[in-house]
């Protein structure tokens, strides 16, 4: 018995050892020479008696230590609290830190990348004579959107009143914005292409929106207490994860679905000289508490600044891109074989009902929106690429802002390629192609 309980005692010395030269190592430049001379004697001494020292000593030897170095370190207040802080800190710098080099998230918030990426999008009720089912209310709710990224509104007029639809397309993209009485919702905007809100005897808005504001009235009615405006289920848009390491290795390909900035950024160190990089104020934004100023400078006149996009990449440096539906062409040629290309361009009227994504489309093709004139307004047209420049297009030519009206996009610009879908789960889910 005496034989275990010496070993179990020179176990603790040791462990003491390691714990004294610890405090000793993190906080020699807090302490005075006594101190320091203190902490080396003790572990001298246990040094000794775990060698030769006998059951006593080395108890006697181990509590005087255990004291000192107690002593010797500054307290913690709330160990607990602080433990999990610093965990939670280290966790958050990991995540940065793949974020920044590895695989950076990205959600879609428009359809101009349907059918290979889903933005937010709505649809009506499944069952409209019963209503939602059980996972579309109470407790189950929350269950049914962490799965499928999906969320019944009930948009109802809660009192008399006027009721409007708004569209911001900058700090709503993909939604318009039903006011009923004062309340706002936030709706997909394809509910309203359908037609599904009831906006009965809607008018044009009596007065001009604010020119400095981004939201844009669209029409206005009176409703009643109980009028139901919308009702349906309101789907998140597609959430990817963009890999910003492989062209380390490869360059961009055709047909790589990609993620680029629509500005590049700049630094300043005076007002002036912040000036002279924009053509506009409202690109150029003061750094708290230091004499620097942020340039953000969209890299096409029609861009808004600080924004992503993401699209399918279709044209290569020193391309010249055309456009005959339902095909494109570089350098007169058709470009096929290409698994995300061939499916826009292969997509006929009967397999999406009306054809919405059926091939590539010039910008004032039959039956396409018309916006005015751009690069890429008819067959005729061509666009000519420069070194290093990249021309990219939504897969849903028929509702995508893309090269077709801005141009090209240089590689400095570009973020990466989409690696996968991580949710919400659906038929997409997976790798992006």
């Amino acid at each position: 018995m005496q034989y275990f309980k010496k070993r179990s005692l020179r176990s603790n010395a040791k462990n003491l050892v390691q714990a004294a030269k610890s405090t000793l190592n993190y906080n020699r430049d807090l302490m005075d020479d006594g101190l320091i001379g203190s902490l080396e004697g003790t572990i001298a001494d246990l040094r000794k008696v775990i060698k030769t020292g006998s059951a006593h000593e080395l108890t006697a030897t181990g509590d005087a230590a255990r004291v000192l170095i107690e002593k010797s370190a500054p307290r913690v207040k709330h160990p607990f609290m602080r433990e999990i802080v610093e965990t939670l800190v280290v966790a958050f710098g990991v995540a940065m830190a793949f974020r920044a080099y590895f695989f950076q998230p990205f959600k879609i918030l428009t359809g101009s990348m349907q059918p290979s990426l889903y933005g937010i999008h709505a649809s009506t009720e499944k069952d409209p004579e019963n209503g939602p089912g059980v996972f579309d209310k109470g407790p189950l709710k929350p269950l049914k959107w962490l799965v499928s990224g999906t969320w019944y509104k009930d948009v109802v007029a809660e009192t008399d009143g006027t009721a409007s639809v708004a569209e911001d397309n900058q700090r709503a993209p993909g939604m318009v914005i039903i006011t009923v009485a004062g309340k706002q919702h936030k709706v997909p905007r394809d509910a309203l292409e359908r037609g599904d809100i009831a906006m009965v005897g809607a008018r044009p808005p009596s007065m001009a929106d604010n020119p400095n504001e981004s939201v844009k009235t669209i029409a206005v009615w009176s409703v009643k207490k109980g009028d139901r405006i919308w009702s349906g289920y309101v789907t998140a848009g597609d959430q990817v994860f963009v890999n910003r390491i492989l062209w380390n290795f490869r360059p961009p390909r055709r047909d790589d679905v990609i993620v680029f900035a629509t500005s590049s950024q700049q630094l300043a160190f005076s007002l002036d000289s912040a000036r002279k990089m924009s053509s506009s104020d409202k690109h150029i934004t003061k750094v708290p508490k230091l004499p620097l100023y942020l340039v953000d400078t969209p890299i096409q006149r029609l861009l808004p600044a600080g924004q992503h996009y993401i699209k399918r990449l279709v044209g290569m440096p020193e391309e010249k891109i055309s456009i005959k539906h339902p095909h494109v062409y570089a350098d007169g040629v058709k470009i096929e074989n290409l698994f995300g290309m061939d499916r826009v361009a292969s997509m006929a009227a009967e397999e999406t009902g009306d054809g919405k994504y059926w091939g590539y489309h010039s910008t004032m093709d039959e039956g396409t929106p018309n916006r005015g004139r751009s690069l890429l307004s008819t067959p005729e047209d061509s666009m000519q690429l420069g070194e290093g420049e990249y021309l990219p297009m939504g897969d849903n030519t028929l509702s995508s802002f893309d090269g077709r009206y801005w141009g090209s996009v240089p590689k400095e610009q570009m973020v990466g390629p989409g690696a996968i879908i991580w949710w919400p789960f659906s038929p997409r889910w997976g790798r992006i192609k």
